[in-house]
């Protein structure tokens, strides 16, 4: 059996199916795991890396007075799988088989996955045969020739991806723990270190730094307008910047009319077409189509897992010999890439253009296979079009531009104009992502004489250096040598997860910034890319044998020794300026009553906003739990309540802004607060004016104190109160049947459960109880079909019952076997004698009373007459000792208030399910007994 090993799941998918051919494909799904069968092969998907490397047992406490941080530099590594499932499933098949290929990813990162499946292969299996197919493309073509051509797994390049793992893992977890500590930070606040993370950090900060030590100058520029045939002409004063104002005023003055044309320069332009594409320039290109460089990177790889581009991580960008450029072209030459595959083809330029690197182990990235808007979607259609026009763009000829210099002077001032006109447009024809924006000047000639229309002075002032966007930021870091193309991307994202850095483009955050200005004073080697571009040398050394895995680690780790070196002795230094730096981070602004600090709190999972003087002062406002994003204040204030606005972040999340926070909690309070009877306009205002935002402010105060603090009598005080008890109520009730509603209803378009409610509420159906009762014709109204509604109102009423019997005292185990005998409501109980509940539930008959005496005083209904657990026993037994009385007779009895002989006698004929000669057939035999 010949077992293929992919490193997703949808490349083991379209790998099957491509080497199936014609036979059929079976799929199997065991958990996590989808194994793809024909013929004698199986193909099996793995989740990328399936085990990761971790510490040794004994490591995981931080606090360990053992193990302390600098211990993890030394501390042994083992491996350890992260999908069990998958990892069963391939070493299960693994064993039967006689041929496995390792079809993962081509790359660094890809062959150390391919490792780690040929060690759980070889952990089976130990004379099983291993190949590799390596492949950049997953179509057709591609994967049969990578097949037919099989080589040996690469073992340095996989050396040099663990090494990779191992270093990050070493410095990430002990600089992490040290600093975490040392800051009194843990949980989900730890402050997370890294070996490529800091020094990226470090430049968003710097850049910030530089920014906010930017002075501005002023300068001056000097322009005219003109016009010849009706035609506009701009001139420039050829000083550029004046620095001086009068001198800038002076060039105004003395440019007097006629303005006159000296000389005219003609030339040519070539713009050159683009250079194929490696995974940088990708990047930074989706980032200018509106990709953040995570999502370009996500979007980049399902087209490649789908056979529509080629493999997405490249340094390389020259087109090599072996790649069918016209057979691309030729592929591509069809519906919405028909016209300008045509153009392509008939003007294709004898090289394509070519870059500065170049590697052998994948093609630069181009499309792999036609698509369409319908099959590719919307999301990725962008970057897919991008990436076709862009392979078209480097086969097509260069643009050709015809350009107009022309100086003049006005008075004894020179000024100069400047023109251009695409004559050629090349690969423009179809690449449209670069500006070409042609500027037309009249047919001039030396001699000319143009009016002056008017003169102007512009103020301006130089501009900061701009902040890092995520594109340009990736650029910057390999230039730097920091990380890989792989794994840049990535480290942004982790930035921005851990709140160290905001925005796009990308400014760093009070806790970003404290602990890079913390590192750079302590322990700057952290924060410097050369380190890293040292460790990252050697790494890729390891790929070509100049280096050992071993020795590189050795390195890795006195360097990370010499780093501990110098935080271990400033520990407390760096705590306190950490925590002091950072304070401010959660700081919004000042309390509405007391004026000291309010702060965003954090209690597990919720979250809040408290004024720092408490308990003195115990203003505090809720916020959504932590589950739904962590807050975080923003730059942007509130304008009446002079506070931060307020935003919720959550990794892979749009974020969520709240805005004010004092804002949202009056607005999410104000309809409640307006339900209560009596609170007008008026009184609103009053309460908001003395800090009274929420309804459950109202009911924690005695109506004397919320009488003399808004000057209200306290009899309307106390109706206030009260009043606001009873919409709390309504709320909670009303909460209630929103979950419910939510929990029943499957959303359809037009018909979602926000809606439902929302017609329920306006026809003043507002609890569990009033559905239960409501007329299904009202959820019809909102979209729900006859069978529905009564599933729905049914439904409610059971909810209802089993709450009204819970809130009366009957106990859940009580309740339980009620349920299982079909007594589910008030209405069972009252109406149903206590003995025939006792033996149809099996509850013993003086606790059944004392349930129903509960539910009776709900109803204002007299409760039952006591009987005695032996009474009724004796009772049964003397029922029983009748001929003909056996169970089903008994509960019938029962039911109907006869419980023993004397209740017997004492009945009426006519107990349902009884005949009345049966009946009176017993009442002789009991009067006889």
């Amino acid at each position: 059996m010949h077992l293929i090993i992919a490193e997703k799941n949808i490349a083991a998918r379209r790998i099957a199916e491509i080497l199936a051919g014609k036979a059929k494909v079976s799929a199997k799904k065991d958990g996590s795991a989808n194994l793809y069968e024909f013929g004698d092969t199986k193909v099996i998907g793995l989740r990328g890396h399936v085990v990761e490397v971790d510490f040794e047992p004994g490591y995981d406490n931080w606090r360990s007075a053992t193990h302390p941080p600098r211990t993890l530099i030394d501390a042994g590594i083992i491996k350890r799988p992260t999908e069990k499932k998958i990892v069963s499933i391939l070493q299960k098949v693994a064993r039967k088989a006689d041929l496995v290929t390792i079809a993962t990813d081509y790359d660094t990162e890809g062959e150390l996955i391919g490792k780690e499946a040929y060690e759980l292969v070889r952990a089976v299996n130990n004379t099983v045969e291993v190949d590799r197919a390596r492949f950049s493309a997953i179509t057709p073509d591609e994967i049969h020739r990578a097949f037919a051509e099989t080589k040996p797994l690469d073992f340095h390049l996989a050396a040099a991806g663990e090494t990779r793992q191992i270093v990050d893992l070493v410095w990430g977890a002990s600089l992490t723990r040290f600093i975490s500590i040392a800051a009194k930070r843990g949980g989900g606040n730890i402050l997370s270190v890294g070996r490529v993370q800091s020094p990226t950090l470090a430049m968003i900060v710097d850049r910030e730094k530089e920014i906010e030590a930017f002075v501005p100058e002023t300068y001056w520029m000097v322009r005219l307008d003109s016009e010849k045939d009706h035609l506009p002409i701009e001139a420039r004063h050829t000083h550029g910047r004046f620095k001086e104002k009068e001198e800038a005023q002076a060039a105004v003055a003395g440019s007097l009319p006629p303005l006159t044309v000296n000389e005219v320069i003609e030339g040519e332009k070539a713009d050159r077409a683009p250079t194929p594409l490696d995974t940088t320039s990708l990047i930074v290109a989706a980032g200018r189509l509106g990709y953040s460089a995570a999502n370009a990177m996500r979007v980049a790889e399902d087209l490649y897992m789908n056979g529509y581009i080629s493999y997405p991580r490249t340094d390389n960008t020259v087109y090599p010999p072996s790649l069918n450029l016209n057979g691309i072209v030729s592929d591509l030459s069809k519906g919405v890439f028909a016209k300008d595959g045509k153009w392509v083809a008939e003007n294709m330029r004898p090289k394509p253009t070519r870059g500065k690197k170049e590697t052998t182990d994948h093609p630069p990235i181009h499309p792999a296979g036609y698509g369409s808007p319908e099959k590719i979607g919307e999301d990725a259609w962008k970057l897919y079009e991008f990436i076709v026009r862009r392979f078209f763009a480097t086969l097509s000829p260069d643009a050709k531009w015809k350009t107009l210099k022309v100086n003049m002077s006005a008075g004894s001032e020179p000024y100069t104009a400047t023109g251009g006109r695409l004559v050629e447009p090349g690969y423009r024809t179809v690449y449209q992502y670069s500006d070409a924006k042609e500027r037309i000047l009249p047919k001039l000639t030396a001699g000319d004489t143009l009016p002056i229309n008017a003169v102007h002075l512009d103020e301006k002032e130089t501009q900061p250096p701009a902040r890092y966007t995520q594109s340009r930021l990736i650029q910057k870091m390999e230039e730097l040598g920091l990380g890989t193309k792989s794994t840049r991307h990535e480290v942004i994202q982790k930035l921005i997860g851990r709140k160290y850095v905001e925005g796009n483009p990308l400014r760093p955050t009070l806790v970003g910034r404290a602990v890079t200005d913390t590192l750079e004073q302590y322990a700057d080697t952290i924060t410097r890319p050369e380190m890293t571009r040292a460790l990252e040398d050697h790494m890729n050394m390891i790929k070509v044998r100049e280096k050992r895995s071993d020795d590189v680690l050795t390195e890795s780790r006195e360097m990370l020794d010499r780093v501990f070196d110098q935080l271990e002795g400033n520990e407390s230094l760096i705590g306190e300026d950490i925590m002091e730096m950072t304070i401010e981070e959660s700081i919004v602004g000042p309390c509405p009553i007391c004026g000291h600090s309010l702060r965003i709190r954090r209690m597990g999972s919720s979250q809040f906003i408290g004024c720092m003087h408490y308990p003195d002062c115990t203003f505090n406002m809720s916020l959504p739990p932590g589950t739904w994003g962590g807050a975080v204040r923003t730059k942007e204030v509130c304008p009446t309540h002079s506070l931060n606005h307020i935003r919720l972040v959550r990794k892979g999340a749009r974020p969520w802004d709240l805005g004010c926070p004092l804002c949202s909690h009056i607005a999410s309070n104000k309809e409640a607060i307006a339900m209560i009877p009596g609170c007008d306009d008026e009184l609103i205002r009053s309460l908001h004016e003395h800090h009274l935002y929420a309804i459950t402010e109202l009911t924690s105060r005695t109506p004397l104190e919320l009488s003399g603090l808004i000057g209200i009598p306290t009899q309307k005080a106390e109706e206030i109160i009260l009043g606001a008890g009873d919409v709390i109520n309504k709320l909670r009730l009303r909460t209630e049947m929103k979950k419910f509603i939510r929990d029943t209803i499957t959303p359809r378009k037009g018909r979602s459960p926000a809606k439902i409610v929302k017609a329920l509420i306006e026809e003043d159906v507002s609890d569990i109880t009033a559905l239960g009762k409501a007329d299904p014709g009202l959820l019809r109204k909102a979209g729900l079909s006859e069978t529905e509604a009564l599933e729905v109102t049914g439904s409610a009423k059971e909810a209802s019952d089993a709450r009204i019997l819970k809130d009366a005292g009957i106990p859940a185990i009580s309740l339980k076997k009620y349920r299982e005998a079909g007594i589910t409501s008030p209405e069972a109980f009252l109406n149903r004698h206590p003995a025939g509940i006792s033996l149809a539930s099996g509850v013993s008959i003086e606790t059944v009373i004392k349930h129903v005496s509960l539910i009776c005083e709900q109803y204002n209904r007299p409760p039952p007459g006591k009987i005695t657990k032996g009474a009724f026993l004796k009772g049964q037994k003397e029922l029983t000792d009748l001929p003909g009385v056996g169970e089903a007779t008994l509960l019938k009895l029962a039911d109907a208030g006869v419980y023993n002989r004397e209740t017997l006698l004492a009945v009426r004929d006519d107990i349902p399910g009884i005949s009345p000669d049966v009946i009176s057939k017993m009442k002789k035999k009991a009067e006889i007994a």
